[in-house]
C-alpha cells in the first residue's frame, strides 16, 4: 500500500514569495528509470459535466482538466501556495497590491506563446463565470504592467488571499485571450499543462495526448502538488467513465485499465494480496454531507431543518455509505488542523436526538410534503447515504423520497430551487485545503443552501480579513457555531478514499486528482 508522499515548501507571503528551487520539488518515487511512451487507460465514475476548467467544481471534470490547464499559482505536496504560470508573487507591506511577473516562452497548445493579455482575459473572465469567483472579490482591477507581468489591485488587505487563488476546486486557469471572450462551455480545450485535449465522448471516454510542446517551470527540481517541474511521459491517457464500482474494478483485474478510481473497500482489501497491483489509501478524503436547500418548502423553514439534523443517526449513515472506511467527526475541519473548532456541535452530532427531532418538527409548518433526497448512483457513497437518511427521518414523520439521478443531472438540479430539499454530497477538496472553501459554499450567491445568513456574511468576512490566525480561528467557530444553529449543512463524517492501480504504473502518488506527468508504465 502506498500513502502520498510529502515535501517542504519554502514559499513565503511578505514583500516578495519567491520559490528557492533547490528547496522544492520531488523525486521519481521508483527505482526503475523512467520509460517514455505508452498509454494509460484510467476508470472514473462519471462524466465531466463541463471541461470548461473554471466553470465547473466537480471532481470528475478536475480529474482531466488539471492536467490540461494551468494557474498563475498552484498548490505543492503540502497545499502550500506557490508560483506556477506566474515567475513569482511580489506582494506589497499593506498586501494591496500584488505583481505577478510571468513565466517567459510559455505556450498554449494550439502554439500560442502566453503574455499578460491571456492572463488579463482569463481572470476577468473568471470574474464573471468562474465557479469560485467570490476569490476575486477582494480584486479592485487587474492591471497589466508589462507584456509579462500583472498586477493586482486590491480592494482591502486579506490575508489569505493567495491561499485562496491557489484553490484547484474550480481553478483560475489561464487560456488564450480569444477563447476568454467565448461564454462558458462554448471554448476550444486549450490550456498549458503537459496534456492536451483530443476528443470527449460522452458516457464514454475522453481522450489527453501528450503536449510535446510544453514548458516546464525549471525554478524547481521536479513535481509537486499540482505545480513544480512537470514531466510528461505517457503519449496518451484514456479517461474510460465506468460508473459501476465493480465494472471498474473488472476492467482493472484484466488489465483493461491501469488506474481506477473509488474501488470498493471489499475489492481493495482483496487486492492488497495481488502482485500485480497497488492499492492506494487516502483517510481523510472528503466530508459526507447532507445539504439542505433554503429555498424550498419544507426546507425553508428553520425549525424543519433542525428537526433533519437531531433525527440523524451518523454512524450509521457512514457505516452503510462508506461500507466500514469512515471516522466520526462533527467538526467541520479535520482533527488536529488549524482551524479545528473543538467541541462545538459535538454533543448534537454524535446520536440522534429523535425526541428533539419531534419537537423541532411539531414548532415547523411542516405539514406532511415530500422531503427529496437528491443523490446519484455515480458515486455510491451518496446513494447508499441517501436511503440511510430517507429511513431515519421517516422514522420520525417525516416523508422522505430518494431522488437519484446521474451525476451531471444532479449538479444541473441543484442549482435550482426545485426538485429538491437535501443532498447528499462528498466534499473532499474543500476540507482539504482548509476552511475558506467551506466557508465559502455558505456565503455569497452560489451558496450550496440556495441562500445565506448575514451570520454567515459577517463571519466569513473575518476569516478571510482577519488579521492573526487566533481572529480567523474564532470566525471559523462562529460559523461552525451557526451551521450546527442554521442548518445549511449537516455533517455526517470523514469518508475514505481507495484507489488501485497496476504494478506497472510507477512514479504515482494519489493526490486531489489523478496527474499524468511524471508517471509511466514500466514494460
Amino acid at each position: 500500500m502506498r500513502d502520498r508522499q510529502s515535501g517542504k515548501s519554502s514559499s513565503v507571503l511578505g514583500r516578495a514569495i519567491a520559490v528557492a528551487a533547490a528547496m522544492l520539488g520531488f523525486a521519481a518515487t521508483s527505482g526503475s528509470a523512467q520509460v517514455a511512451g505508452g498509454e494509460l487507460v484510467l476508470a472514473q465514475s462519471a462524466n465531466p459535466p463541463s471541461l470548461d476548467a473554471m466553470t465547473s467544481s466537480s471532481e470528475s471534470a478536475r480529474n482531466i482538466n488539471m492536467n490540461i490547464f494551468e494557474a498563475l499559482v498552484a498548490i505543492d505536496e503540502n497545499v502550500d501556495p506557490i508560483p506556477m504560470l506566474a515567475k513569482s508573487i511580489e506582494a506589497s507591506d499593506d498586501l494591496l497590491t500584488y505583481v505577478f511577473p510571468l513565466r517567459e516562452g510559455v505556450l498554449f497548445h494550439n502554439g500560442k506563446e502566453m503574455t499578460a493579455e491571456d492572463v488579463k482575459a482569463s481572470l476577468e473572465r473568471y470574474r464573471e463565470m468562474g465557479a469560485t469567483r467570490g476569490m476575486l472579490d477582494k480584486v479592485k482591477e487587474i492591471e497589466i504592467t508589462g507584456p509579462y507581468e500583472v498586477t493586482f489591485h486590491m480592494s482591502e488587505a486579506t490575508p489569505t488571499f493567495i491561499e485562496g487563488f491557489s484553490s484547484p476546486r474550480a481553478p483560475a486557469v489561464i487560456i488564450p485571450a480569444e477563447e476568454a471572450a467565448k461564454p462558458a462551455n462554448e471554448i476550444e480545450i486549450i490550456g498549458t499543462g503537459p496534456f492536451r485535449f483530443v476528443e470527449f465522448v460522452p458516457d464514454d471516454h475522453v481522450t489527453l495526448e501528450r503536449f510535446d510542446g510544453y514548458v516546464p517551470n525549471e525554478d524547481f527540481q521536479g513535481a509537486t502538488g499540482f505545480g513544480g517541474k512537470k514531466t510528461a511521459y505517457l503519449d496518451r491517457a484514456i479517461y474510460r467513465i465506468i460508473p459501476e464500482a465493480g465494472a471498474r474494478v473488472a476492467a482493472l483485474e484484466a488489465g483493461e485499465v491501469q488506474w481506477a478510481d473509488q474501488i470498493p473497500v471489499p475489492a481493495a482489501k482483496r487486492m492488497m494480496s495481488d502482485e500485480t497491483l497497488n492499492v492506494y489509501e487516502a483517510r481523510q478524503w472528503a466530508f459526507m454531507t447532507f445539504i439542505m436547500n433554503w429555498n424550498l418548502p419544507p426546507t425553508d423553514d428553520v425549525n424543519f431543518r433542525r428537526a433533519v439534523l437531531y433525527a440523524i443517526e451518523p454512524e450509521e449513515v457512514m457505516a452503510i455509505a462508506t461500507e466500514g472506511f469512515y471516522d466520526l467527526n462533527h467538526g467541520w475541519q479535520y482533527p488536529g488542523r488549524t482551524y479545528n473548532a473543538g467541541d462545538i456541535g459535538k454533543e448534537i452530532y454524535e446520536t440522534a436526538h429523535p425526541d428533539k427531532a419531534r419537537e423541532f418538527l411539531a414548532q415547523s409548518d411542516y405539514a406532511g410534503e415530500e422531503f427529496l433526497i437528491l443523490t446519484d448512483p455515480n458515486y455510491a457513497e451518496h446513494s447508499r447515504a441517501a436511503v440511510v437518511l430517507a429511513g431515519q427521518l421517516n422514522a420520525i414523520g417525516i416523508n422522505a423520497v430518494v431522488k437519484q439521478h446521474d451525476w451531471a443531472t444532479v449538479l444541473k438540479i441543484r442549482h435550482s430551487d426545485e426538485g429538491w430539499n437535501g443532498w447528499t454530497l462528498m466534499q473532499g477538496l474543500e476540507p482539504f485545503l482548509g476552511p475558506y472553501g467551506m466557508a465559502a459554499k455558505m456565503t455569497g450567491d452560489k451558496t450550496h443552501m440556495r441562500g445565506t445568513d448575514p451570520v454567515f456574511d459577517e463571519a466569513y468576512d473575518r476569516l478571510i480579513t482577519g488579521k492573526t490566525v487566533q481572529d480567523r480561528q474564532q470566525a471559523f467557530a462562529d460559523i461552525q457555531t451557526a451551521i450546527y444553529d442554521l442548518v445549511p449543512q449537516i455533517k455526517l463524517g470523514d469518508v475514505g478514499r481507495m484507489q488501485a492501480g497496476s504494478a506497472r504504473l510507477k512514479g504515482f502518488r494519489p493526490f486531489r486528482a489523478p496527474r499524468l506527468n511524471d508517471i509511466w508504465l514500466e514494460d
